[in-house]
């Protein structure tokens, strides 16, 4: 494992100018091939690639990794801080920061990974395939989730839409990017996988991407394109071949204070020196940080009504602080540090459960091996005490056992949407996926400083 840590001199050649944060060259920086000469260097630049989204406002280290959470209806923001709120209250428009910290993390860390990915063609190693194999599969991988954040979730009625600017170079700083249509962006994603996983290896590699982490990406975009016969063909090779093991009933409680579990396909790593501080993930799902993700009501309900399920036992109520409520156990921070936890990125429960929904959604309802119940069953068996296996699932059944499954960790919310149903939000309301704040604006610098090239979202 290397260490993670920023190469600063690196990370000095990728200063975003004004408020035009698309990737760009600065006119005064260092030439990338002047700083990566070596297969030393180009793997401290790739850590530094990881390190970013490890440690900036809007990461998979907090606000991102709760917003799908957030916007659905299981979780609420309980303290008057309001750091997460607007994010639950859906009071984010155009001129909010939060919005733009969104759109500068992901298009910064692409600058730098499309800045490594340049110098890294000049560069010859053992490894160096298998860096670039990492940096295809993060580049589409944040042009997932810069369209989960800014685009419509796709469908084969609306993939002319508007997606997102695809970030596929350096471009020089007069470059003014457009938006893509939806099957652009969607087939860039797919492309870049399809370009990752020859180069990668099949090895596990804590806090990086590797072959299985990437497949799983792949299925899970797949599944977005309801794409869902190469989707569970994805899974199916993941579950069959890959070194990774579904949590036990008996560990899963404590896995989420570790690095490197059974079932981590990629996680970032954080570090008491590299971590999101006071925007972390385990600051906003705690009364002692800011209060801002705790259980609604109804989520606490259904948690209530499933006391043999190991999962309802990631919850504890504060009743001694003033933030008082029912507040996820997933983040608490390694070591006491409730800064420093490992966002999950993908982990192989995903995999199983994407694995039911495609399954599900090509005709297979069945719990005989391939079937939809099948895979439910397999998962269930290793959370619910003396659990009896099912014969067939629906797909309402497959959405909460997501919901149960994977909270606080980037979904609800999306998959609702991404299926046509609707979520009630408790300071909101009911928000179908029809409704524009379903998808957050284009920050209103980055549209004025386009000149008008870059289109806004629909109501804002």
């Amino acid at each position: 494992m290397k260490k993670i840590y920023l190469l600063s001199l690196v990370f000095s050649l990728f200063v975003a100018s004004c408020s035009d944060i698309l990737e760009k060259v600065p006119g005064t920086s260092l030439p990338t091939e002047e700083a990566i000469t070596s297969e030393k260097d180009l793997i401290n630049a790739v850590n530094g690639v990881y390190s970013y989204q490890a440690t900036a406002v809007g990461s998979y280290a907090g606000e991102f990794t709760l917003f799908a959470d957030l916007r659905g209806s299981d979780f609420q923001s309980i303290s008057a801080t309001n750091h997460a709120g607007p994010i639950y209250h859906y009071q984010l428009t155009k001129n909010d920061g939060l919005v733009y910290n969104f759109y500068e993390t992901f298009y910064l860390s692409l600058a730098r990974l499309n800045s490594v990915l340049e110098a890294s063609e000049n560069i010859t190693g053992e490894n160096v395939d298998n860096l670039k194999g990492e940096l295809y599969a993060l580049r589409a991988l944040y042009h997932f989730d810069l369209a989960r954040l800014f685009a419509k979730n796709p469908s084969p009625a609306n993939l002319s839409g508007l997606g997102i600017v695809l970030s596929d170079k350096v471009f020089e700083t007069s470059y003014i990017g457009e938006r893509a249509t939806l099957q652009a962006t969607y087939d860039f994603i797919l492309s870049d996988l399809n370009k990752a996983l020859p180069l990668l290896s099949k090895s596990k590699n804590q806090g990086h991407i590797n072959y299985w982490a990437a497949l799983g990406i792949r299925a899970r975009a797949y599944l977005y394109l309801e794409k869902n016969a190469e989707a569970l063909a994805d899974c199916k090779e993941i579950i069959a071949s890959s070194p990774y093991k579904l949590y036990t009933r008996e560990e899963y409680p404590s896995v989420w204070l570790k690095e490197g579990t059974n079932e981590s396909m990629f996680e970032l790593l954080t570090t008491s020196i590299y971590n999101a501080q006071r925007n972390s993930i385990g600051y906003f799902t705690h009364a002692e940080g800011y209060g801002e993700c705790a259980a609604t009501e109804s989520f606490k309900e259904i948690l209530d009504a499933r006391p043999t399920d190991i999962r309802t036992q990631l919850f504890e109520e504060e009743t001694e602080n003033k933030y008082n409520g029912y507040y996820p156990q997933k983040y608490n921070g390694r070591d006491g540090q409730i800064y420093v936890n490992n966002p999950k990125i993908i982990r192989l429960s995903e995999v199983y459960l994407i694995a039911a929904e495609a399954a599900l959604k090509t005709g297979n309802a069945g719990s005989a091996a391939g079937g939809a119940a099948y895979y439910m069953n397999l998962l269930r068996k290793n959370r619910i005490e003396n659990y009896v296996d099912v014969a067939t699932v629906t797909l309402d059944d497959i959405l909460m056992e997501r919901r149960l499954e994977l909270f606080t960790e980037g979904h609800t919310a999306w998959d609702y949407w991404r299926n046509g149903k609707s979520v009630n939000n408790k300071s909101k309301g009911v928000i179908e996926p029809s409704n524009h704040q379903t998808v957050l604006p284009i920050p209103q610098t980055e549209i004025e400083v386009s000149a008008g090239k870059l289109v806004q979202n629909t109501g804002y």
